[in-house]
């Protein structure tokens, strides 16, 4: 289950009829620029940023005057930690309320317990090269890709995927546990993969340098 490795935060739901100001000053004593907040009986109502409520003319309003109805982003109980992401990232909140099936809120994971997650996840702590693709959306393959990777005695850590500006090309980014990649390149091109970018890999930083010093003395000595 997600809550057994994701920690979440006990941070209290305000209710709809706490002031505009009292809710500021208690993301102020918290140090959060986004609050959840509850009905009389504890059901998830919505959430409120920091900025929403710095716009309100009169801070001595309720939040209810301040909150959108429709806006409630949330996870539930034992979401995965992808679902958690999703929510945060698609939303742009600092906070992902967690409300249980009945709709009561329950607590919330804050931003910056889902990096300190994604941290401490072996794709970040184990050491290898990192590898930017691209290829065409009909052409992608994760298979090929694999098989890229471990036909030259690696293993692939992760995977992320991002449309480019062209629709129809993806642009994919791996990191394997190498830090000498050529032959996975070479693999990878011959499926028809362009590398757009390579991080960490020693050989080719090593390779890089040798070309800047040369055209440093180059243009010393020119």
């Amino acid at each position: 289950m997600l809550q057994e490795t994701l920690h979440t935060e006990p941070i209290k739901g305000i209710l709809l009829k706490t002031t505009i100001a009292e809710a500021l000053e208690f993301m102020e004593d918290l140090k959060i620029s986004h609050l959840p907040v509850i009905t009389n009986d504890g059901m998830y109502a919505g959430i409120l940023s920091e900025d929403t409520l710095y716009e309100m003319d009169d801070d001595t309003l309720h939040i209810g005057s301040a909150l959108r109805p429709a806006f409630l982003p949330h996870v539930q109980e034992g979401a995965h930690f992808f679902r958690v992401m999703e929510v945060c990232t698609q939303h742009r909140i600092s906070l992902v309320p967690v409300v249980n099936k009945e709709g009561y809120y329950m607590n919330s994971y804050l931003l910056s317990d889902i990096l300190e997650f994604f941290r401490g996840t072996p794709t970040l702590l184990q050491t290898g090269a990192i590898l930017v693709v691209s290829i065409a959306a009909d052409q992608y393959s994760i298979l090929e890709i694999a098989h890229a990777v471990e036909h030259n005695d690696a293993k692939l850590l992760a995977l992320w995927m991002t449309h480019q500006a062209v629709e129809s090309a993806l642009q994919v980014t791996l990191k394997v546990n190498l830090e000498h990649t050529a032959p996975i390149i070479k693999s990878l091109q011959r499926y028809g993969y362009e590398i757009e970018g390579i991080f960490g890999d020693k050989s080719y930083e090593a390779d890089y340098r040798e070309r800047y010093d040369h055209l440093m003395n180059y243009l010393k000595y020119s």
